[in-house]
């Protein structure tokens, strides 16, 4: 019985679990049933290993799991599974069950074995097989010699089909006076095939049939172990096997001589379903006297109340590899998959049994509502054609509910226009426009600094006339382009009209300097060492008037780009407010007249139509909120405050609704600012930092804003980082968190809503989704209880 699967728990680290097994019944006949009871209390932390012991003379007839949360002061979350399971007695004797062992790392805790006495008027005969395996054993050959051992597999003679009942026997045949020499039963093993659903084998200790083979009595000993195939075509049952012990002497303590005894391999032919009669919606159930029945718990739904739904099946086959029917529900029904049981017992030897699938339905609204008619299509293996299950379309009748928003006040809505434009306008300007903003300021100083006008150097050997006349030419030229007045440009006032051009002070008092040594150079008595070091020093204005110049219109184009890029900004943010703006009051009746979930539906499809409004989420989190739906009314404020991080109202909402536990605020968690407004605020920034470099010639201001662009970019990122995490809320109530993404599976644990999950994987088209917690929880559940951010 190793290898069941069980109720995942969670241990505190160093913490021994709480384990405990018990049966309803301590003395039963054989064929009789009871129950055992395993429970294990753990806490949080470590998931456990459970070893249920070998269940030898005991036959599993079904099983059934229960899980329960509770809160236990500072030792936190206590989990209490349950796992029972109903075994029915096959052979007499003192049976013993355990320990049930459960293991932590290397921590284990066990339980005390469990004795039963299983009582038996007379040893076993061949009705302890049943009526199949008999009919088998009186359909096969007798073994071809008397004085020998044989052992043998005995196979129906009709080849069955997929889903049909395959019974399987090994028979070991001994001579009655070998067989009253051994002091215990051989040991028969029986291999089952692949591609097979095998149920627990039927293995009796003592003899189950003697019979008279050429004037000798032989007896046999027997295993039966009935199958399910999967699939159709060849299969092949592999070599079974049988020890026996036989003692060398009559002597009580004479040594024994062990023997062993092997099968040869037998094929076997699964033939397919037949195509003929076959419908579109056949699932490949297999079944005989099948039966179907629906009904309702309560008969009356309420809105936004529970109804359960259970669908019974009941028939002879394999209850296990019964699907559930295809239902098709009224769109104002919301369907969650519950508990699914499956009972599995034997009629006069032929397994049959009763599956029931258990579903919860919420109506949205109140009306009389049609339940469609539910087919469900099998293969008759007794009548071999195929057939179909009808249960009637029925009416069900939802009054309205309780309203749920007296106990708490309604929050206040926010006005529809109410629109951040960050994230459009970062998302507006594309690739391009960033590239142009982080690639345009660089690029202006650079081709500043690269530019300079050529002053023309002196001849080679000029005459002193010559050279005194090309120095005061380009000095004239380069005065007139700033000083357009002729007699400011002759006179004193030289140095304050070269300031108003925008020359520097100091660059203007040194072309005064320059213009009066060469006219002295020119009309007074000066040497050719003068004319040298006066060559050298006009040299320097001219390149210092000629950067001043080109500085000035770089720096009038730099700020002009600034500017237009700015501009833009604001051309695009008006753009994005403009949309949208429409006066929208629909909604808003219902909310203030008390029809929460019309207004919900309503701000629903505003929020689809425009996802970046944070007026509309929060608006159906307020509509949520009233109507007492608690999780998604978390997701809808956590989505609104993540598109308005700073506005007050929204931020009072998310208090109303608290979370849960410390994981489950860091998933949640909104920073100040959103990715949008970081960017923006980096662009300009950056920008700044540029035109810095271009206006003045303090590189430390220039650094700072360079410091701070970078760092508004980083956080920006980081806040992005933290948003692309697949953060989903619960929104349903009492949500099981699954070791496998299908209904019946065991679950580790029970969350509420407003509780915060890591979505990682989906299964069945998104059905179902794979979660975790930092905590260590992780499972399946599914889509619809889940809202993703």
């Amino acid at each position: 019985m190793t290898g069941i699967p069980f109720i995942a728990l969670l241990l505190v680290q160093g913490i021994a679990p709480d384990i405990t097994a018990s049966v309803d019944r301590t003395r039963i006949a054989v064929g009789e049933q009871v129950t055992l009871t395993v429970e294990v209390r753990v806490s949080g932390g470590e998931s456990p290993r459970l070893e249920l012991p070998p269940l030898d003379g005991f036959s599993v007839l079904g099983t059934r799991e229960a899980a329960e949360v509770s809160l236990q002061g500072v030792d936190g979350l206590m989990r209490t599974a349950v796992r029972a399971l109903t075994l029915q007695a096959e052979r007499p004797g003192r049976l013993v069950i355990g320990p049930v062992r459960v293991r932590v790392g290397d921590r284990m805790a066990a339980t005390e074995p469990l004795t039963i006495v299983v009582d038996s008027a007379a040893a076993f005969s061949a009705t302890t097989l049943g009526p199949a395996a008999r009919s088998l054993l009186a359909g096969a050959a007798p073994p071809p010699r008397a004085d020998q051992v044989a052992l043998s597999i005995v196979l129906p003679e009709r080849a069955p089909r997929i889903g049909e009942q395959l019974d399987l026997l090994l028979a070991a045949w001994f001579p009655r006076d070998l067989r009253t020499r051994l002091r215990r039963p051989p040991q028969l093993t029986l291999q089952p095939p692949q591609a097979v659903w095998a149920l627990p084998p039927s293995a009796p200790s003592d003899v189950v049939l003697s019979r008279q083979v050429r004037g000798r009595w032989m007896d046999l000993y027997a295993v039966h172990q009935v199958l399910f195939p999967l699939t159709p075509g060849r299969i092949v049952v592999p070599p079974s096997s049988m020890t026996y012990a036989v003692p060398m002497s009559f002597s009580f303590f004479s040594s024994e001589e062990r023997y062993s005894l092997t099968t040869d391999s037998t094929p076997l032919t699964v033939l397919p379903l037949p195509v003929a009669g076959r419908s579109e919606d056949d699932q490949g159930v297999v079944a005989a006297d099948l039966h179907l029945d629906i009904e309702t718990t309560p008969t009356e739904a309420r809105v936004g109340e529970p109804v359960e739904l259970a669908v019974t099946l009941r028939g002879t086959g394999n209850p296990s590899l019964w699907p559930p029917p295809v239902l098709h529900l009224p769109p104002a029904f919301r369907s969650y998959s519950g508990e699914t049981t499956t009972r599995i017992g034997t009629i006069e030897g032929r397994v049959g049994g009763t599956k029931t699938f258990r579903y919860m339905l919420v109506s949205d609204s109140a009306g009389a509502f049609l339940l469609p008619a539910v087919r469900y299509p099998y293969f008759d293996s007794d009548g071999g054609d195929y057939r179909v299950l009808t249960v009637g379309a029925r009416s069900i009748v939802a009054t309205p509910g309780t309203d749920p928003q007296a106990s708490r006040p309604l929050p206040p809505l926010l006005p529809a226009g109410t629109r951040p434009w960050a994230d459009r306008v970062t998302g507006a300007l594309g690739l391009a426009g960033w590239l142009a903003i982080v690639l345009l300021p660089p690029t202006l100083v650079w081709w500043r600094r690269r530019r300079r006008v050529p002053v023309a150097a002196p001849a080679a050997a000029p005459t002193e006339g010559t050279r005194l006349g090309d120095l005061e030419r380009q000095f004239l030229k380069l005065l007139t382009a700033r000083v357009a007045d002729a007699p400011a440009r002759e006179g004193a006032g030289l140095v304050r009209a070269l300031q108003v051009a925008g020359v520097d002070r100091s660059v203007a008092l040194r072309a005064v300097h320059v213009r009066d040594r060469l006219r002295a150079a020119r009309y007074g008595p000066r040497g050719v060492e003068d004319l040298k070091s006066l060559h050298a020093e006009l040299e320097q204005v001219l390149r210092s008037l000629e950067s001043e110049r080109i500085g000035r219109r770089s720096r009038a184009s730099g700020l002009g780009a600034s500017l237009a890029v700015l501009l833009s900004f604001y051309a695009v943010g008006s753009a994005v407010r403009a949309q949208g703006m429409e006066n929208v009051t629909g909604a808003e009746a219902l909310y203030r007249a008390g029809a929460l979930r019309a207004a919900a539906d309503s701000f629903a499809a505003r929020a689809a139509a425009d996802t970046l409004n944070p007026a509309h989420w929060y608006d159906l989190g307020a509509a949520l909120y009233g109507s007492g739906a608690d999780g998604k009314a978390v997701a809808a404020w956590v989505t609104a405050q993540r598109l308005a991080p700073r506005n007050p109202v929204i931020r009072h909402a998310r208090t109303l609704l608290p979370p849960p536990d410390a994981i489950t605020e860091d998933l949640l968690a909104v920073g100040p600012v959103t990715p949008g407004e970081c960017a923006l605020v980096a662009a300009v920034l950056w920008i700044a930092c540029w035109g810095a470099v271009l206006l003045s010639r303090r590189r430390a201001v220039a650094g700072v804003l360079g410091v701070l662009a970078l760092g508004a970019a980083v956080f920006g990122q980081f806040e992005r980082h933290r948003r692309a995490r697949p953060v989903g809320v619960i929104v349903s109530a009492a949500t099981p968190v699954r070791a496998a993404p299908y209904g019946s599976a065991s679950a580790s644990i029970v969350l509420g809503p407003g509780v915060a999950v890591l979505v990682e994987d989906e299964f069945n088209g998104g059905q179902w989704l794979r979660v975790r917690r930092p905590d260590g929880v992780q499972g399946w559940v599914q889509a619809e209880q889940v809202a993703r951010l």
